[in-house]
């Protein structure tokens, strides 16, 4: 934030004032005019008055802020610098020869000018100007005071009144028909010259304004640019003539004290909006973190724990998190610094249970869903909450000074409350922090309550795919089945029922089993449906007596028939095995848009060793393409069946695109990787081969699946 330049003072001598490191002139007074006609107004100085010594005052003024004296030859002036918010503040003193009592002026005036440029804060200048006034002007008494109020004046610093005056005098309220109003509310001095003066002009205010033996009173406004900034008062023991040459020379003291006063109110201004600024930044950031915590991927009760940790000490001495849990206010969370502090707190707690009636409590808060607020805690309210005299001493060892509670709300409903408690530190709330509280309880509030929704999102979605699925696979004379399901599990993903199935079921025929793997497009109720009416319909097909590709066909004609959503279609692999007395199996395979199945060939327990494994690793699994047409979307659809032999130890994997497909940092899983996990040494059983391979992707996936993993393993008995 950039300070308003000063206007120039109406003196009886020269003043200029000049904005920015470029020194461009933004006002001059009558006499500067007249004196200085080179210092115009919108030009740099350095155009139209380019003296060295002039300029590098200038820049010492701006950049280091130093007051400095140039002696100009034409005309022979003397200029003094002094630095403002913005610029500089030029006045000229001639050069030729002045009255003693002149030229003590004008150096007193650059004495104070230096002396207030020196003073950082309005107290530091009202002490300086007072002071140095009085002893400048040879006042008896002085005091400045500042409009802090519309209505009313408080006085900055005083100097040379009697204390009660002082004490009486704090604060005037602004009312016509006092001098030291009138100067203010008009913009104009008031000069008492004596006590005749007072009683003429001022008959109700004459016993004070002459109390202690004073008679003559200079009454200053103190304005900037028609700003009211307040007055100075000075007060003599005698009489005073205030003669032309002596009131300009007061009212060029209360012009320099002025913009003193202005130059600290801006700067009080422009820390006050950069603090204001940093700690906005601040809390944003702060906002931020919080965001992340609540979204982290922990239970509620760690997330609870290190949002406390994270307030403390940043925000409060003290944090506590409270929940509504089976109808029951129950605290989760409680922070502070110190870990014998926080041990003796819940230790108090345990043997003096909170009061759930407590007004202000988080119990209450919870309750009614509004924020409890003590900038300052009372005594008295801990003793309404001490059960006896032992309880309220180790409540007050407490130290606490202030404290706020504000409602955990979400949609009109209170999940519990934040707790924040300032003590030791001995800092006080503000309503800023109470909002900045309720800005956090809000965000962690929404956080919970997304998590309770997704979390019970998740519990539907899994009961319901789990009913699609069979509750346990069958167990076929000379078969060894296996199958692992994983839905997805990527929290950025909806959580919806998938439309990934396996089902084994026998058929009509001894000794044949019928086997599916089929995958939905989409998710959603949609896709449970028709997973649904795929499982059902093929087990209705199979017990007529159906082979795959009839089965297939009627399956077919079915989702078209059926279909609740335009572009809903499937892919299917079905298949019929059947167990020979030699124990090896046949096996009838039929593919709708499927992907591929895998053979893997028994291989002897006594492996080559090396690079011979790998080969034959690569040459043991078998690729089976299904080229059929999906299901679903046309009437006439083209299907064929694959018949394989598979001998004792042999197994086939099914599979849906949620393997082939998994992504991860080097790309796609893909069949390859897939068929080399299928192919590797190690898995003697089908139970141990869909372990590995479910295993396996779901780590290329950095153990976060991003689609629904459907397997089944089927062995021929060794």
């Amino acid at each position: 934030m950039s300070s308003e330049p000063p206007a120039a003072p109406d003196l009886p001598f020269p003043v200029v004032v000049t904005v920015g490191s470029g020194h461009v002139v933004s006002a001059v007074n009558e006499v500067a005019r007249r004196e200085l006609p080179r210092l115009m107004i919108g030009r740099a100085v350095a155009e139209t008055s380019p003296e060295p010594e002039l300029l590098a005052a200038l820049d010492r003024a701006v950049g280091d802020g130093v007051a400095a004296a140039v002696d100009l030859v034409e005309p022979s002036v003397t200029l003094g610098c002094v630095p403002t918010g913005a610029g500089v503040l030029l006045y000229g003193v001639p050069h030729r020869p002045l009255p003693a009592g002149a030229r003590a002026r004008g150096a007193a005036l650059q004495r104070l000018a230096g002396a207030l440029l020196a003073a950082p804060t309005p107290e530091a200048i009202g002490r300086v100007a007072v002071a140095t006034s009085v002893e400048l002007l040879g006042a008896d008494a002085g005091v400045l005071f500042t409009r802090a109020e519309p209505e009313a004046l408080i006085a900055l610093f005083s100097t040379g009144w009697p204390a009660d005056m002082q004490a009486r005098y704090r604060r005037v309220e602004l009312r016509r028909g006092r001098p030291l109003s009138d100067a203010v509310l008009d913009g104009a001095p008031v000069w008492i010259e004596d006590a005749a003066q007072w009683a003429a002009r001022y008959p109700e205010m004459a016993p004070l304004g002459t109390a202690g033996s004073r008679e003559a009173t200079a009454c200053l406004p103190l304005r900037v640019e028609g700003r009211d900034l307040g007055a100075m008062v000075f007060s003599f023991g005698a009489p005073r003539r205030f003669l032309p040459d002596e009131r300009a020379y007061l009212e060029a003291v209360a012009a320099l004290c002025a913009q003193a006063l202005e130059r600290a109110r801006l700067l009080v201004v422009e820390r006050s909006a950069r603090t204001l600024a940093e700690r906005e930044r601040d809390r944003m950031k702060f906002l931020a973190r919080t965001g992340q915590l609540m979204e982290a991927p922990l239970s509620v009760e760690e997330r609870l724990q290190r949002l406390a940790d994270l307030v403390v000490p940043e925000l409060a001495d003290w944090c506590a998190v409270h929940l509504v849990r089976d109808n029951e206010v129950e605290q989760i969370a409680v922070a502070h610094d110190d870990p014998a502090k926080l041990d003796f707190v819940l230790r108090l707690q345990e043997r003096y249970p909170p009061d759930p009636s407590a007004p202000g409590s988080a119990f209450e808060v919870t309750r009614t869903g509004e924020p409890a607020f003590f900038p300052e805690i009372p005594d008295e309210l801990l003793v309404a909450g001490a059960e006896d005299a032992e309880h309220l001493a180790l409540i007050r060892s407490i130290g606490m000074s202030s404290a706020l509670v504000v409602p955990l709300t979400v949609r009109g409903r209170s999940l519990g409350a934040l707790t924040l408690v300032h003590a030791e530190s001995g800092q006080r709330f503000d309503e800023l922090d109470l909002a900045f509280a309720q800005q956090i309880a809000a965000g962690a509030a929404v956080a919970l309550d997304n998590a309770r929704l997704y979390e019970q999102q998740r519990r539907i979605a899994h009961t319901l795919q789990a009913a699609l699925l069979p509750t346990a696979l069958p167990d076929p004379p000379g078969l060894r089945l296996a199958a692992r399901y994983r839905p997805q599990t990527d929290e950025r993903a909806t959580v919806q029922v998938g439309g990934d199935l396996y089902d084994v079921v026998a058929t009509p025929e001894p000794g044949r089993w019928a086997v599916v793997v089929a995958d939905v497009c989409g998710k959603g109720p949609d896709a449970a449906a028709l997973t649904a009416l795929i499982r059902h319909t093929l087990r209705a097909e199979v017990a007529h007596g159906l082979g795959p590709v009839e089965a297939l066909l009627r399956l077919n004609e079915a989702m078209l028939r059926e279909a609740r959503a335009p572009g809903r279609f499937a892919t299917v692999a079905h298949a019929h095995i059947s167990v020979g007395d030699d124990g090896t199996a046949t096996v009838t395979l039929a593919g709708a848009g499927h992907p591929p199945a895998l053979l893997r060939r028994h291989a002897p327990e006594a492996e080559p060793a090396g690079r011979a494994v790998e080969a034959a690793v690569e040459t043991a699994v078998e690729v089976v393409a299904m080229s059929g047409t999906l299901l679903g979307v046309f009437a006439d659809v083209a299907l064929s069946a694959t018949t394989i032999r598979l001998g004792p130890g042999d197994m086939m994997v099914l599979y849906t695109d949620g393997v082939t497909e998994a992504r991860g940092v080097d790309g796609f899983y893909g069949l390859q990787r897939l068929t080399r996990r299928v192919g590797a040494v190690g898995p003697r059983s089908a139970d141990a081969l869909a372990e590995v391979l479910l295993s396996d992707i779901v780590a290329f996936q950095q153990h976060v699946p991003r689609d629904d993993i459907a397997l089944l393993v089927i062995e021929v008995a060794p």
